[in-house]
């Protein structure tokens, strides 16, 4: 998915990306020190769509409201030009007299995307994103009408006369939420220990596991990978006893966070930070570096240590996912879709126990637990309010909301609205209600907005003041919005739209649609000219059908390979699908192209042949170029293979490389994570030359240099990196950034 910020203003860290395009108002209401327009709940405790932005300044004053992510526009509420009567319901004014004035421009955008796949089964989702309270909606932005990510949708407006906000809400109905999140769609005990790993269509973000008291542990880093069989169990006893906690175990439960995106360390490296069971951070164990870049030498290490007990099935590429995921997810859920793994396979990492002990311990161990932040885990916070015993009114009345909220010294104040109004704006409340998803009606409806508010004056403390109610029922009704499209008032399940946009910046599983958008329309032909114009069709054909020279399926078995290999962070992607451009034609070919008298020269005896270990007559063609980045020669194909656990050394197994999705791509994924370069010192010996994997060239920059740099992984020629390689990297960079100036080489496919 991508999404961002709807304001963005040429950062590009990404703190500061989120911080200026996600930054709260400021508190002002004087019962709450919340911000003001919190999410989900603000003052008097009513339920509120969305949370109120402040736009950062601009040149022009304030940068522009963009939409967060593609999509269609099914809604659009042109505002109203400000007015200073104030007898005008627009121009309310609560906190005095004199005239105020709130502006209604409203433009409601419906997003379709995928977060990933069962086999070939994409997992579709869809939300709402909608922006309130804009005073300018641009003259381009109609009903029906496609929209782009960072496109401008208009300018921030006024709430009570404060410059520069815009109220930002994300919606989706059960159905979407069930898929979004993964499991059912209610409220779980976050300190309810797991009794099943999570999804394995949608992993994105970090790793989670869970590690029962019973979890092996070791002072020192164990040296084998395979765990005891377990002894027999002992008789019962005659007498029950306590149970203590065996020798060399965790002794108490937990859970652990891996990080491969570390948190400010360097690109590369892996963090493991320790959480109780109740989702207390504990403490973090130093980074380790380069562990990422690593990964394959080390499944490769593992596999050969375990491979050293008679009668072990096993594979690198196995290990490669336990040490990824913590788990052997494969292409699906089905045995036969995952590479071989030992069933007594240990996961051996460094960790703090909730003592703030370092240990080792065994994170596949029987009884550990394994998720992601695809699973929305209610450990971490995420948790789903339905239970709202009145939905119809505005107030709320969830009482697991309120249990949230309320100051656990002072019981009674759960059945006292005031106090709890007071306390949502508190440092041990506010975060908690970022990671609430809340299922309440939409409150802009015009048609209910009044019967809806009706439980203010119904408050206790509410004075009997009926002219002073008559102006609030005028205000509501002229920004109530008449019209509103069902299916959106039927998303009634609300998430806090900075989490949701933080959250789901860390699914890197990219749609067709997205696919799409990062493909350049055309290349640089040998005459220097613009050529080869694709169409939307075009690629998905390419991603979905199969021809003589690409498999059927193409778009989830790459979306798996950059998941397994963490290509997905965005300056990867952006050189992969540069190097793509080249290697196969936008996505058009996986086969190396000639004659078949063209791979002679590959043949045995040949100095071609040789360097690619082809010892036998027929290598030349038999192992030609296959794979989203070809794989070429005998040497490579029988590497393949043993990472695998398999063989592709006959004809027909070698052409699976090109008809079979999952390998044509996961042979290229392997190839990049294994990558070394060389160069030769003054002694004419070769030594490497930067890091293991080709992310670590992805993770040097993005000028030409570096998109250079990396071109020599794969070809060491750079053969047309001027023409295709560089405006394709340009083109991708820009549609997968936040930068809002598209550079000349942006030539998007819009048909």
């Amino acid at each position: 998915m991508l999404i961002s910020p709807p304001f963005l203003t040429g950062e590009t860290e990404e703190n500061k990306i989120l911080e200026n395009g996600l930054r709260p108002v400021d508190s002002r209401e004087s019962t709450t020190s919340a911000p003001e327009g919190n999410f989900p709940v603000s003052q008097s405790l009513l339920w509120h769509t969305g949370m109120h932005l402040q736009a950062p300044s601009a040149d022009n004053g304030y940068a522009s409201a963009r939409a967060i992510a593609d999509g269609k526009i099914i809604y659009v509420n042109k505002a109203r030009t400000r007015v200073t009567d104030a007898a005008d319901g627009q121009a309310y004014n609560p906190f005095g007299k004199e005239a105020s004035w709130t502006d209604n421009g409203m433009v409601i955008i419906e997003h379709e995307t995928e977060i990933g796949a069962e086999g070939n089964t994409a997992t579709t989702v869809k939300f709402y994103s909608s922006y309130m309270h804009l005073s300018e909606i641009k003259s381009s932005i109609t009903e029906g009408q496609k929209i782009y990510r960072k496109d401008v949708i208009g300018s921030s407006g006024c709430v009570y006369l404060h410059n520069g906000q815009c109220e930002l809400a994300i919606s989706c109905d059960d159905d979407n939420l069930k898929k979004i999140i993964g499991r059912d769609l209610a409220w779980q005990d976050p300190t309810t220990a797991p009794t099943k790993d999570g999804r394995t269509d949608a992993v994105f973000g970090d790793i989670y596991i869970y590690l029962p008291e019973t979890t092996p542990t070791s002072t020192t880093a164990p040296t084998q990978h395979l765990r005891d069989k377990p002894a027999p169990a002992a008789p019962p006893s005659a007498a029950a006893v306590a149970p203590t906690a065996a020798a060399n175990t965790l002794a108490a439960a937990q859970w652990v966070k891996i990080n491969f995106d570390t948190e400010g360390a360097a690109p590369g490296s892996c963090a493991i930070t320790t959480y109780s069971t109740a989702g207390v951070k504990i403490g973090t164990c130093d980074p380790e570096g380069d562990f990422e870049y690593n990964l394959y030498t080390e499944a490769k290490r593992r596999h050969d240590r375990a491979m050293q007990t008679t009668g072990t099935v096993s594979s690198p590429s196995g290990w490669y996912e336990l040490l990824r995921f913590g788990r052997n997810i494969g292409t699906s859920s089905k045995a036969e879709d995952k590479d071989p793994l030992p069933s007594n396979a240990a996961h051996w990492r460094q960790i703090k126990t909730v003592a703030g002990q370092k240990i080792w311990a065994d994170l596949n161990a029987p009884g550990t637990f394994k998720f992601s932040d695809a699973d929305f885990l209610p450990m971490m916070g995420w948790n789903c309010y339905g239970d709202d015993a009145q939905p119809d009114d505005q107030r709320c009345d969830s009482a697991k909301m309120k249990d949230l909220i309320a100051d656990p010294q002072d019981p009674g104040s759960k059945s006292d609205n005031v106090k709890l109004a007071a306390r949502i704006g508190d440092p041990a409340v506010l975060p908690k209600l970022a990671r609430t998803i809340c299922k309440f009606p939409n409150e802009w409806d015009k048609s209910t907005i009044a019967a809806r508010y009706e439980c203010l004056r119904k408050q206790p403390d509410q004075p009997d003041d009926p002219e002073g109610w008559a102006e609030v029922i005028k205000h509501l009704q002229v920004m109530g919005l008449a019209g509103l499209p069902a299916d959106f008032k039927a998303a009634q399940w609300h998430f806090h739209p900075a989490e949701f946009v933080r959250h789901f910046r860390k699914c890197e599983w990219l749609s067709q649609d997205e696919i799409v958008r990062i493909i350049r329309k055309t290349v640089v032909d040998n005459k220097g000219k613009e050529a080869e114009t694709f169409t939307i069709a075009h690629v998905k054909n390419n991603l979905n059908n199969s021809s003589n020279t690409r498999p059927a399926n193409l778009h989830n078995a790459l979306q798996k390979t950059v998941r397994k290999y963490r290509m997905g962070p965005r300056r990867r992607t952006a050189h992969l699908f540069a190097q793509l451009a080249e290697e196969t034609g936008r996505l058009s070919t996986m086969v190396e192209g000639g004659p078949d008298s063209y791979f002679n020269k590959y043949e045995p005896g040949q100095p071609e042949g040789k360097k690619i270990g082809n010892t036998q007559p027929g290598d030349g063609i038999r192992f030609k170029g296959r794979g989203i980045i070809q794989l070429t020669g005998r040497t490579n194909y029988e590497n393949f293979g043993n990472y695998k656990d398999a063989s592709f050394l006959t004809d027909s197994a070698a052409l699976s490389l090109a008809t079979h999705a999952d390998l044509t791509c996961d042979a290229s994924g392997s190839y990049w994570a294994s990558k070394q370069r060389y160069n030769l010192d003054s002694k004419k010996h070769l030594v490497p030359n930067g890091k293991l994997s080709i992310n670590y060239w992805a993770d040097q920059g993005t000028t030409n240099a570096d998109a250079k740099n990396l071109t020599k992984c794969i070809n060491p020629g750079t053969v047309h990196f001027d023409e295709v390689r560089w405006p394709c990297f340009e083109h991708a960079w820009h549609a997968l950034n936040d930068a809002t100036v598209a550079p000349t080489n942006f030539q998007p496919i819009l048909a």
